[in-house]
């Protein structure tokens, strides 16, 4: 993916705090200096661990940081969801009426966040 594509804000809060990319390499458990910069760029997705860590380190939530990112996740899960929603159509029973629950909250949730008025 491009750094278009993975959009992030590590970078200039990074220097706003005065951090250098071994500085927040050591902040992992099994990073490089190289991997940082990667992300950082948005060569390479983030992580999880990269996530979480940045969010805590910042006080920011992930969509503040990969907004771009978010947003791709947040589409795939969409599509997914929208898929798992088809497949039980004409499907009883407390199971497949608990999935839907679930999928009902998930699409009130993301129309509420405004973030898909087409959904």
């Amino acid at each position: 993916m491009s750094s278009k594509n993975m959009d992030c804000y590590l970078r200039t809060l990074r220097r706003e705090w005065d951090l250098t990319q071994e500085d927040i390499r050591s902040l992992f458990t099994r990073c490089s200096v190289k991997r940082v910069s990667r992300v950082e760029r948005g060569f390479a997705p983030p992580n999880a661990a990269e996530i979480l860590t940045y969010s805590v380190l910042f006080g920011l939530p992930a969509r503040d940081l990969f907004p771009n990112y978010c947003d791709g996740v947040d589409e795939v899960i969409m599509r997914g969801a929208y898929k798992l929603y088809e497949s039980l159509e004409g499907k009883g029973g407390p199971k497949a009426q608990r999935k839907r629950e679930l999928l009902d909250q998930l699409r009130r949730r993301v129309i509420s966040s405004d973030q898909w008025s087409a959904v």
